[in-house]
């Protein structure tokens, strides 16, 4: 279809452009058939006029709060990628005197599939949902009250690809986990979800029933201080103990975000 000579149809796709309601490829479309063709330009030019002066007798609005707390966490999963960017670039004497038997939660290179700029996106198409119903108690909080922090963790499967969100309350000291694949745990397994500090051995935070929806486990705040990593492994039914870590495969890990709010 020419869409230049459907005048019609180009006056919607433009007035859809300049609204921004035009996403994904027919917004890739549109954008690369106007670098080659004057008339496209033209009518996003005159819809662009047209809309700005609707802002105009707008009144000023303040954001909301969840639109800060975005901002803030798509700067500290930028900062926290960096991180552990430099923590997986060993010298080369480091990576030869480094034992081949070493537990996997201490080879940090095993984290270089992650991109901060695709795990920020991601966290912050899961995370609004997610508060946004505790923006009204949070709004409701008194003045005296201390602040606390919150934990998140996006935790991705072996292509890279989300499959867990965790997320950590330290006023309500529980952890709450939300399965996104809905992949079902094969009979007589659970899976454990795991906690790597920088330093010391990796902690066990809780054994997952299987059940779907979120589910919520009290996990006291010594349990995740200091950690950088939380992953998810298939084990037996009922877990296995903490002490030398997980036993079966770990399918899920991501990096460990922390923020005071």
């Amino acid at each position: 279809m020419n869409i230049v000579q459907n005048k019609i149809l180009l006056q919607r796709l433009a007035a859809s452009y300049g609204l921004g309601t035009l996403q994904g490829g027919a917004r890739r479309r549109f954008e690369a058939l106007a670098r080659s063709q004057a008339p496209v330009r033209q009518a996003i030019r005159e819809w662009r006029e047209r809309l700005a002066g609707l802002t105009e007798l707008q009144p000023v609005v303040r954001p909301p709060e969840v639109v800060w707390r975005r901002i803030e966490l798509a700067l500290s999963l930028e900062r926290e990628e960096q991180r552990l960017a430099q923590a997986r670039k060993p010298t080369g004497l480091a990576r030869q005197q480094q034992a081949p038997s070493s537990p996997w939660w201490q080879r940090l290179w095993v984290w270089q599939g992650f991109s901060a700029a695709g795990l920020a996106l991601a966290l912050l198409a899961w995370v609004v949902p997610w508060h946004a119903g505790s923006d009204s108690s949070t709004q409701a909080r008194s003045a005296a009250e201390a602040p606390t922090s919150e934990s998140l963790a996006l935790l991705l499967d072996a292509q890279n690809q989300p499959a867990w969100l965790a997320s950590w309350d330290g006023r309500r000291q529980q952890l709450q986990l939300q399965d996104l694949q809905g992949q079902a745990v094969p009979p007589g397994h659970s899976l454990q979800v795991w906690a790597i500090p920088a330093q010391g051995g990796v902690r066990s935070l809780a054994v997952l029933d299987g059940t779907s929806g979120p589910q919520r486990v009290a996990v006291a705040a010594d349990r995740v201080d200091g950690v950088t990593v939380l992953a998810i492994s298939l084990e037996v039914q009922g877990g296995v103990p903490e002490a030398g870590g997980p036993k079966g495969p770990v399918l899920f890990k991501g990096p460990w975000v922390r923020k005071t709010v």
